[in-house]
Parts: structure tokens; C-alpha cells; sequence
């Protein structure tokens, strides 16, 4: 990551949990970020759509977005500055409350010198995320296991799985370089923030 101008940043390891092989990015991330940051940029690295409402689980506190049925904290107003403690911790995003995807976030350094204009910046990552609806760890391994199935063997359920995942789904297609160029040109937008590219 080039330039001169630093800033404090954390190396997160983010990975859902309940699946094998593991889906997995390592993602370096601004210090001082909110949480909703964070929120937006694991919808990005996941390929997920901002469908369903999240939560963050932190040391037995829960942020949420604002909203008037939320119960827990604002995640808007809350930094990770505040509540990483070192390397090590471990904390969890919750997706969906449907099909309730869990996501394990590891912090690996928390003492991380990065340049602003180059962060947030997906070091790495594996496999593709799964779609949205698909019924959560138990729906997204049975969509695998009709993907993986000769045709001629699916039965109308596993038919219908595949014509769920969309044409050419594979869970093993992941690229760095795009998801990479999406999350930086998301931050760049102010789009992590929640400002509108096309607001004046």
C-alpha cells in the first residue's frame, strides 16, 4: 500500500461460520471506523445485498443500526477504536436474522500503519459467499451438493437449488482484485459512510 501519510489500522480475519471448506477474507481496516463501516464493507467482501437487518455481538454487547425497533447500541456512533482490545479477540457480525449468517471476526494486529488513501484493503480471501435466501448454512450446503450433482440425479428440490444459485454459481470462484477494487472504490465514494455518490 504506497504513500507517505499513515494512520492506525487493524488486520481483521473475517470467516463464516458452519461451512467447510472455510469462506474467509483478511481485510486491513481503518482504527477508527464505526461499526456500520464495518457492516457496509462485509456486505461488499461477501457479496452480500443489504437485504436484512445485522448485528454486531461484542464482549455480551450488541450494536445495530438505528432504527426504532432496534434494541442494541448504535453501530453508527460506535468506533472500533472503543472496543478492541488487542490481538487475538474475537467477535461476531450476524447477517440475516433468518438465515442468520455468523461471522467470526478475528483481530490479528492491531497495530497496523496504513496509508489512508489505500485502506480499507482486502489482503486476501476464499471462496465465494453464498447468495442471499438460500436458507443459511444448511440451504447453502445443499445448493453446493446440487451444483456438484450430475443433472440427470437432481430431484425437483435440488433443481430448484441450482436455479436459485443463478447460472455459472461457483462457490469456489473468489476474486481478490475485484472485491478489492469494489471496497476501496467504495470508500473513495463515501459509500462505507453511507453518503450517496449521487448526493450533491
Amino acid at each position: 500500500m504506497p504513500g507517505m501519510n499513515r494512520h492506525p489500522a487493524l488486520r481483521l480475519r473475517i470467516s463464516l461460520e458452519g461451512i467447510e471448506p472455510s469462506i474467509w477474507r483478511t481485510v486491513i481496516f481503518p482504527r477508527n471506523a464505526t461499526l456500520h463501516e464495518l457492516h457496509r464493507a462485509i456486505q461488499i467482501l461477501f457479496g452480500w445485498y443489504d437485504y436484512h437487518l445485522y448485528q454486531f455481538e461484542i464482549d455480551s454487547r450488541c450494536f445495530e443500526a438505528p432504527d426504532e425497533e432496534a434494541e442494541g447500541e448504535d453501530s453508527t456512533r460506535t468506533r472500533l477504536s472503543k472496543l478492541i482490545t488487542g490481538p487475538g479477540q474475537v467477535f461476531h457480525y450476524v447477517y440475516d436474522f433468518g438465515d442468520n449468517w455468523i461471522h467470526r471476526i478475528e483481530v490479528e494486529d492491531d497495530d497496523v500503519s496504513a496509508d489512508p488513501g489505500w485502506t480499507p484493503w482486502l489482503v486476501d480471501g476464499e471462496r465465494r459467499g453464498p447468495p442471499e435466501d438460500c436458507g443459511g448454512v444448511s440451504g447453502y450446503q445443499r445448493l453446493v451438493e446440487a451444483i456438484n450433482a450430475p443433472p440427470e440425479t437432481l430431484d425437483e428440490e435440488g433443481r430448484d437449488f441450482v436455479r436459485w444459485g443463478g447460472d455459472g454459481f461457483d462457490p469456489e470462484e473468489f476474486s481478490v482484485s475485484q472485491a478489492r477494487h469494489a471496497l476501496l472504490l467504495s470508500a473513495a465514494w463515501g459509500c462505507l459512510e453511507g453518503r450517496s455518490v449521487f448526493s450533491a
